[in-house]
């Protein structure tokens, strides 16, 4: 008589294929029916909930109140938006995914898969991605759907900043007594140096200032150091970032950021 291995049951997922086993699904029409951006699967989540959507989604079981089957989910997208809602996304590019993103050539569909492999495999990614060219091609919206895809999928605290005169003239408020930031400089410093994952949008439009130069360069550095992970954007060629800082800027980017041209025709010539 043979030996008949014993039969190893795989454990029931708690998900379902509709929605990536995450739980959570996108809402497309969220905007126009002024609804939530996310919500729980309809096919796995829902069917199951019994508490009515109500929050703490908890339900009486009749000798004790216990969890909805939904409230994990639930309790997710809550946080998710609210991280959402800090992380500094300008409205135009806000809750875009890679269905928005249209490769118009090679050099944007390498980008592209770049931006994929990214969202595929965090956190187990070496380099972030530094994508320069000339304006309109779509460097900044490639960008955001990879902020959006990892707070979505990771509940990660990530932010975006546009390196502008309004991204200077905030830090130097937190310099002047009697302003809303007085005093607030390394908190802001300390939140951008910190955060999960940081976009740098618009690089290499400040260099007016000895101070702006070093700004940028503490906060690559402590970055680096950290081993953060940052996705940078540029209309310039990263070659000529050689005079900044003596050089150390652009030696920071190439050590953490893989360099990506995105060039060609001005898409929203079009719009």
């Amino acid at each position: 008589m043979g030996f008949k291995p014993k039969k190893v049951e795989k454990p029931e997922e708690k998900f379902c294929p509709y929605c990536d086993r995450r739980g959570i699904v996108y809402n497309p029409g969220f905007e126009l029916m002024i609804e939530r951006p996310l919500l729980p699967c309809p096919k796995c989540v829902e069917p199951k909930c019994t508490c009515d959507k109500k929050s703490p989604y908890y339900i009486n079981s009749g000798r004790e109140i216990i969890d909805c089957t939904c409230r994990e989910v639930r309790i997710k997208i809550d946080k998710i938006i609210g991280i959402y809602d800090r992380c500094g996304v300008d409205r135009k590019f806000r809750w875009k995914h890679f269905g928005d993103y249209e490769a118009v050539d090679k050099k944007a569909n390498d980008a592209k898969n770049a931006a994929y492999d990214i969202v595929s495999n965090f956190p187990n990614i070496r380099k972030g991605i530094f994508f320069w060219g000339n304006p309109g091609t779509g460097k900044t919206l490639l960008s955001c759907i990879i902020l959006t895809e990892l707070i979505v999928r990771h509940a990660i605290e990530g932010r975006f900043i546009k390196i502008s005169r309004t991204f200077f003239s905030r830090l130097k408020a937190t310099f002047i007594e009697g302003s809303a930031t007085y005093g607030q400089t390394s908190r802001i410093e300390k939140d951008l140096a910190e955060a999960d994952f940081l976009v740098i949008d618009d690089f290499g439009v400040q260099r007016d200032s000895a101070w702006e130069q070093e700004t940028l360069y503490n906060l690559i550095d402590a970055r680096y150091e950290a081993e953060k992970f940052t996705i940078i954007t540029s209309n310039s060629n990263p070659a000529s970032f050689k005079e900044l800082s003596e050089g150390r800027i652009l030696s920071r980017i190439k050590e953490m950021c893989r360099l990506m041209e995105l060039s060609g025709k001005d898409y929203r010539e079009g719009l």
